[in-house]
C-alpha cells in the first residue's frame, strides 16, 4: 500500500501495489541521468518492465514551467507551487498508474531536489515540507553526492552555467561562476540534512561511472528481486538498448486542471 509524507492525494490507491518507486537523487552534474539510463537497460534486461520519468515532463504543466523559467521572473513561492503542480500531475497520472501496473517507477530527483531549491530561496523549511507532503514515500532513494570541485568540470562540458541550476536568480555574485558555487554549496548543505530525515542511500559519485553503477545495483536488487529475476544474476548487455517499450503517454489522456491541483494544494496546507 502507498503511503504519502503528510496529507495523501484525494486519488491515492489504497490496495496493494506491486510495484516498486526508485529515486535517483543528487545535485546538478552528478551523473543523474546517466546512471539512470543504464539502471534502465539493466533492469529491463532482467525482465523488470520500468518507466521512467523526471522534473518538468508532465503533460499539464511541463511546457508551461519551462517558459516561465525562460522569462527569469519566477519568484520562489510561485516556482515551488508550479514545481509542485507539474509533480502533482506525473505522480497522478504517470508514476500511480505504472506502480499499479507492476513496473519499476525510476525517477531522475524527487520533491527533495525541489524542496531544497525552494528552501534555499528563502521559502519557509516547514511550508516546503507541506507542499510536498502529498508525495508517495519512494521504495528506495539513492542520492549521489560529488565534490564540488568534481561538479564543475561536468557541469562546463554539459554546457555552462545555467541561470536557475546557478541560482542566478538570487544569489549574488561577481560572475555566473561565483551564483554556481553559492547555490550548489547552499543546496548541499540542505542534501546533507535530508539524508537521515528520509533514509537516502548515499552512493560516492566522485568514482568513475562503472563503479558508481556497481554500487547502485546493490540496493536496487534488493527491492527489485521479487519483481524478475534476481538483478544482481542479471548481466547489463554491453550493446544495444533494451526493446521494452514505454507506457502510453498520449496528450488526450484523462487529467485535472492546473487549477483544481493548485487549489488541493493550498487546502491541504490549511489542515492540520
Amino acid at each position: 500500500m502507498l503511503r504519502s509524507y503528510w496529507h495523501p492525494m484525494p486519488t491515492m490507491p489504497s490496495d496493494h501495489i506491486p510495484g516498486k518507486l526508485i529515486v535517483l537523487e543528487g545535485t546538478d552534474g552528478v551523473g543523474r541521468s546517466t546512471q539512470i539510463q543504464m539502471i534502465k537497460n539493466w533492469l529491463e534486461s532482467s525482465g523488470v518492465a520500468v518507466f521512467d520519468t523526471g522534473l518538468t515532463r508532465s503533460n499539464l504543466a511541463g511546457r508551461d514551467l519551462q517558459r516561465a523559467k525562460d522569462g527569469h521572473t519566477l519568484d520562489p513561492t510561485t516556482q515551488a507551487l508550479y514545481y509542485a503542480t507539474d509533480f502533482a500531475d506525473r505522480l497522478e497520472n504517470e508514476m500511480i498508474p505504472a506502480l499499479r501496473a507492476g513496473c519499476v517507477v525510476l525517477t531522475d530527483r524527487y520533491i527533495y531536489t525541489l524542496m531544497a531549491r525552494a528552501i534555499v530561496r528563502g521559502n519557509d523549511p516547514q511550508w516546503v515540507r507541506r507542499v510536498y507532503g502529498f508525495a508517495v514515500i519512494p521504495d528506495l532513494i539513492l542520492y549521489l553526492t560529488a565534490d564540488l570541485e568534481a561538479l564543475l568540470p561536468r557541469v562546463l562540458a554539459a554546457g555552462g552555467f545555467d541561470y536557475w541550476e546557478s541560482g542566478a536568480d538570487y544569489c549574488h555574485g561577481d560572475s555566473r561562476y561565483d551564483c554556481f558555487v553559492q547555490h550548489q554549496s547552499a543546496l548541499l548543505e540542505v542534501f546533507k540534512k535530508m539524508v537521515e530525515e528520509y533514509s537516502f542511500v548515499v552512493i560516492d559519485a566522485n568514482k568513475p561511472v562503472m563503479d558508481v553503477f556497481s554500487d547502485l545495483r546493490q540496493p536496487i536488487s534488493k527491492v527489485v528481486t521479487d519483481l524478475a529475476t534476481p538483478a544482481e544474476e542479471a548481466a547489463m548487455p554491453a550493446e544495444s538498448l533494451a526493446a521494452m517499450p514505454e507506457l502510453p503517454q498520449g496528450d488526450d489522456r484523462p487529467t485535472r486542471e492546473m487549477s483544481d491541483i493548485i487549489a488541493d494544494l493550498l487546502a491541504a496546507l490549511q489542515d492540520e
